[in-house]
């Protein structure tokens, strides 16, 4: 939007010139002024708004400010959704030094912070350009304004009309909501209805009902809708023209109206309604994804034998269900008699699921009574083996929680005499088991030899072999050969005398020989120590019951 240069703001342009400084734009202010006139000319001599009208001041980065030409520059401020909430109908820009350059007067606009999910916040986009001589080099605005400005009314422009065609895509020329829009005759009048359409893809609501005042007889009403701009936006519109025939037009502002019947009026109390109407009372995929009836347009309506490769298929039917004719089509009836005979042949049938309850057409088997009446086939098949429940309107089903099933003997030799469904308690087969025992400590056995009786034994000795035995008597030796032994007289004066001598020989040994006294034994008696234990240890083998491999599953019986 352009703004008004303020009396002081051409002041400072002169006085910036002459001292050959740069004028500094920095603030935007945004003000909420009381009976402001903003459709008025802007007062130029007018200072700030008091304080308290004040509602919001932003600072202008130097990255938005910039230059359009020479003479022209922009100055642009971007309000997020998080700042709010405050309304506005007057803007100014704000020098450097405080001073009130220029303002603009905006209709009273609202900002809203986004508060999720009770408020849905706005952003604030507002691009203020001023023009006077040498503006761009006073400002010293160095950014080309071409490189971040954008019309954006020419971009919201085309996205409006492509979201028309592709609404007009899903609900073609003309879709009118159940009663929508409709024209009756009530209480002496035209009235309108409420309710919803898409015309030309163009979204149209009425809230309530609207008086229709024909200028003339006989007529045709028709709805005229048009997209056109509401203050800041585009909104749909539409008024309720009348004559024989209206086409579509684009009028002096170059808005597209786009036109279609809603009734027909030959007289002051008659109106045929010309609505492409569908009885849509919810969202369109809810209401499309329920609908039912007849579809006209479908090729089901008349499609034969021959547009479905069925020209072989003769139109006999059969109930048989026993029938193998490729000739013959099943009915319903066969089909029904056939899962019967299935569901017939199953009844008492007991089998395991990996699930916590019972499928549809089974009971667990858990020993509850239940209904001879309700389950009268089941009955009819297991009577009261499992109990009788109580004794006249109900029987119980067997209880297998916890146990094994084992294939009925029926006559064979293993597992022989058993009856139907009847309980066989645990057991082991038989078996050993390794043992061993455990030494009883250190002991000692006392005993004795019984003497064998008096004998003897003969015995020899073996010569030590011959020496030489040296005697002395006085000075002289006297040498004996042999072995002897006794006394010499002699004296060493010459004179007699008896002399004891007595043989010397070196050590030596004689070997002794005892001879055998015969075969013989002694007897050996040992004591007993004692009474005494020794322990056995037997290892253990196995848990608290007897079981196979297995996995837990729900078993169930077929009714």
């Amino acid at each position: 939007m352009s703004a008004s240069i303020t009396l002081a703001g051409e002041g400072q342009i002169a006085l910036k010139q002459s001292q050959k400084k740069p004028l500094v734009i920095t603030k935007f202010i945004f003000a909420n002024v009381p009976g402001l006139a903003t459709d008025a000319p802007v007062d130029r001599a007018a200072g700030k708004p008091p304080v308290g009208q004040i509602v919001h001041v932003h600072d202008i980065p130097k990255e938005n400010a910039g230059f359009v030409n020479p003479n022209q520059v922009v100055y642009s401020a971007q309000i997020g959704s998080d700042i709010g909430d405050w309304d506005f109908n007057w803007i100014g820009l704000e020098d450097a030094d405080g001073l009130l350059f220029a303002v603009s007067y905006v209709p009273l606009q609202q900002k809203r912070k986004n508060i999720p999910p009770l408020q849905i916040g706005n952003n604030v986009t507002r691009n203020f350009l001023v023009a006077f001589d040498g503006a761009q080099a006073l400002t010293g605005v160095k950014i080309d304004a071409s490189t971040w400005q954008h019309d954006f009314t020419v971009r919201l422009a085309g996205i409006d009309e492509r979201q028309r065609q592709i609404n007009g895509d899903v609900y073609g020329r003309a879709c009118f909501f159940g009663a929508g829009f409709k024209i009756d005759w009530v209480n002496d009048s035209f009235q309108m209805n409420p309710g919803g359409a898409y015309i030309a893809g163009i979204r149209v609501v009425r809230s309530t009902p609207l008086k229709i005042e024909p200028p003339s007889y006989p007529t045709v009403a028709w709805l005229d809708v048009a997209l056109k701009r509401e203050l800041n936006d585009v909104v749909a519109s539409y008024t309720i023209v009348f004559g024989a025939d209206r086409t579509d037009y684009t009028d002096s502002a170059g808005v597209g109206h786009y036109c279609v019947p809603l009734a027909e009026i030959p007289n002051a109390s008659i109106a045929l309604d010309r609505r492409v109407a569908e009885p849509i009372d919810a969202s369109l995929i809810t209401y499309l994804a329920a609908r039912n009836g007849d579809y006209p347009r479908l090729r089901a309506r008349g499609t034969k034998k021959e547009d479905v490769g069925l020209s072989n298929v003769p139109n006999a039917i059969s109930d048989d269900p026993t029938t193998n004719s490729s000739q013959i089509i099943a009915s319903t009836a066969a089909l029904n008699k056939l899962q019967q005979q299935v569901g017939d042949s199953m009844t008492g049938m007991v089998a395991a699921f990996d699930m916590t309850s019972a499928p549809p057409g089974w009971l667990k088997c858990n020993g509850a009574a239940i209904s001879r009446t309700t389950y009268a086939k089941l009955f009819a098949v297991i009577g009261t083996r499992y109990g009788a429940g109580d004794g006249v309107n109900t029987f119980n089903v067997r209880d297998m929680r916890g146990k094994f099933i084992r294939a009925w003997s029926d006559g064979g030799t293993v597992d022989a005499g058993r009856a139907l469904g009847s309980e066989q308690a645990n057991q082991n087969r038989s078996h050993t088991h390794a043992a061993s025992t455990a030494g009883a400590g250190a002991h000692g056995h006392g005993g004795h030899i019984d003497a064998a009786g008096w004998h003897g034994h003969s015995a020899w000795t073996a010569g030590a072999g011959e020496g030489n035995t040296q005697i002395l008597m006085g000075n002289q030796g006297i040498n004996v050969g042999g072995n002897q032994a006794g006394s010499v007289m002699g004296s060493s004066s010459g004179g007699a005398f008896w002399r004891e001598f007595g043989s010397s020989h070196a050590a030596h040994t004689h070997a002794v020989g005892i001879n055998g006294d015969g075969v013989h034994t002694h007897g050996l008696n040992i004591y007993a120590a004692g009474d005494h234990v020794h322990g056995v240890t037997v290892g253990a083998d196995g848990g608290n019951e007897s079981r196979p491999d297995n996995v837990a599953f729900l078993v169930c019986i077929k009714y």
